[in-house]
C-alpha cells in the first residue's frame, strides 16, 4: 500500500487539490478554503503562497485562505475538509513542484480525452495490463472519478480497466469551461460505453454498474453485444409499481424533475444547497466528491436531465438482456431499495442476485473485501482472455 503522506504536507495539499480539482475547476471565482484551525496572519500567508506554488504545478486555480469557515459555501467547505490545512513548516526548495508531479504521477493518473459519438468530449481513464479482459466501470452520474478509485485500482491488477466521467458535468483541464449541454437521454449515455471502448480499442468488456450506472449498464448491454456480461451494484431502477423505492428515491427524483424545468429553478435550488447545512447530509470523507453535481446552478440543471433521464427510464424495457449479470444490494440500503435489485435480478434470464445483510449504498464504492472478492469470482467466471483488439 502506498504510504499516506502527513496532513499539511506539501504532498497531502498535492494529492487533495487534486482530489478536489472538479470543484475548482468549475466554480465561477476563486474557492475560498478555511484552515483546520486559525492562523496567525504571517501564517495564513505563508500557507496561500504554499498552496499557489502547488495548485501553479498542478496547473490548478488555487483556492484563497481565509481566517475561518463562517461565511463559506458548502462547496468550500467540502474543500476545506479535504485540505485540512495547517500551518505549513518548513518547506525545501523544489519540494512543492516534486509534491506536485508525484501527485500528478499518482493512480490513476491524468485523464484521457475521448470523443463520445456525438462528439461530446468524455473524461476517461484507463489502467491494467492491456492484454488482460477488460471491465468497464460505469459509475453514478456526476460522481469524480475519484469516487471508484478503489474499483479501479483493486481490479486493474488483473483486469483492463477503463471509466469516464458523466457527460457535461466536468471540465477539461485546459480551464475552457464545461462546453455546450450535451444530449442527456439514456440512449446518449448508454453510448458513452461504447464510445469510451472505442478510445482505448477495446472490442469487449464486462461492465460494473454502480447506482445509477446500472441503469447505464443493462442499458449499453442491451445495445451491444460488445458488453459480455454485467454486474450491477445497488442499482437505482424505475420499475413502476413493480417495486417500492425509499423516501430518498422520491425525494431525488422530484429535485431532478425541479432543476431540470429550467436554468431559473436550478439557479434557485441552488443557493439553499449552497447552505453549509447541506454537507449534513453527505458522508465527511466523500462530501467533496458527493457535491460535485450541486456545485452551480449550471451543473445542477444538467445534473438534473443526466440523472433524470436514467430515473425515469423504466428498466423492465431492459431485462431481456441475455449477458450473465450478477446483481448486488444490502438489506441496509436506504438510497436505493434493495427490492427494486431483487427484482431485477429475477427477470434477467441469466442473472443472480447477493442480496447482502450489511453495507449502505455507499459501501458499494468503498470496493470493500466481501465486495471485491464476490466481484473476482463472478469475473473470473465470465471473462476469458484476448477481450482487447477489434
Amino acid at each position: 500500500m502506498p504510504t499516506v503522506p502527513a496532513a499539511g504536507t506539501p504532498a497531502a495539499l498535492a494529492a487533495a487539490l487534486l482530489d478536489t480539482a472538479s470543484l475548482t475547476r468549475i466554480m465561477p471565482g476563486r474557492v475560498r478554503v478555511a484552515p483546520v484551525e486559525p492562523l496567525r496572519s504571517e501564517q495564513r500567508a505563508s500557507a496561500q503562497e504554499l498552496l499557489d506554488r502547488i495548485g501553479g504545478a498542478l496547473g490548478l486555480p488555487g483556492p484563497e485562505v481565509v481566517g475561518d469557515a463562517e461565511e463559506l459555501t458548502a462547496v468550500e467547505l467540502a474543500v476545506s475538509r479535504r485540505l485540512a490545512l495547517r500551518a505549513p513548516g518548513a518547506v525545501a526548495d523544489g519540494e512543492a513542484e516534486r509534491a506536485a508531479r508525484s501527485a500528478l504521477a499518482a493512480f490513476p493518473g491524468p485523464a484521457v480525452l475521448v470523443p463520445a459519438l456525438d462528439g461530446t468530449p468524455l473524461r476517461c481513464w484507463a489502467a491494467g495490463p492491456e492484454d488482460a479482459p477488460a471491465v468497464i466501470v460505469v459509475s453514478a452520474c456526476g460522481m469524480p472519478v475519484g469516487l471508484t478509485v478503489t474499483w479501479l485500482a483493486a481490479l486493474s491488477t488483473r483486469y483492463r480497466v477503463l471509466t469516464w466521467e458523466s457527460r457535461g458535468l466536468f471540465a477539461p483541464d485546459d480551464g475552457t469551461g464545461l462546453g455546450p449541454p450535451p444530449d442527456p437521454s439514456l440512449t446518449a449515455q448508454s453510448d458513452d460505453v461504447l464510445a469510451v471502448l472505442d478510445g482505448f480499442g477495446i472490442a469487449h468488456a464486462h461492465a460494473l454498474g454502480l447506482c445509477g450506472g446500472a441503469v447505464i449498464a443493462l442499458a449499453a448491454a442491451a445495445r451491444s453485444d460488445r458488453v459480455t456480461s454485467l454486474s450491477l451494484w445497488h442499482g437505482d431502477y424505475e420499475l413502476g409499481d413493480e417495486a417500492p423505492k425509499t423516501p430518498h428515491q422520491h425525494d431525488i427524483a422530484a429535485l431532478l424533475a425541479l432543476v431540470a424545468c429550467g436554468r431559473p429553478q436550478a439557479a434557485s435550488m441552488h443557493r439553499l444547497m449552497s447552505r453549509p447545512t447541506a454537507l449534513s447530509a453527505l458522508r465527511p470523507d466523500l462530501a467533496h466528491y458527493l457535491i460535485h453535481p450541486y456545485a452551480t446552478p449550471e451543473l445542477l440543471h444538467r445534473y438534473g436531465l443526466l440523472n433524470g433521464a436514467l430515473m425515469t427510464a423504466d428498466c423492465r424495457q431492459l431485462l431481456d438482456v441475455p449477458q450473465p449479470a450478477l446483481v448486488v444490494t444490502s438489506d441496509q440500503d436506504a438510497t436505493a431499495h434493495p427490492a427494486g435489485s431483487a427484482f431485477v435480478a429475477r427477470h434477467l434470464p441469466r442473472a443472480e442476485l447477493r442480496r447482502l445483510p450489511t453495507g449502505d449504498h455507499l459501501t458499494a464504492f468503498d470496493a470493500g473485501g466481501e465486495l471485491l472478492t464476490l466481484a473476482r469470482q463472478f469475473l473470473d467466471s465470465v471473462t476469458v482472455p484476448d477481450r482487447k483488439g477489434t
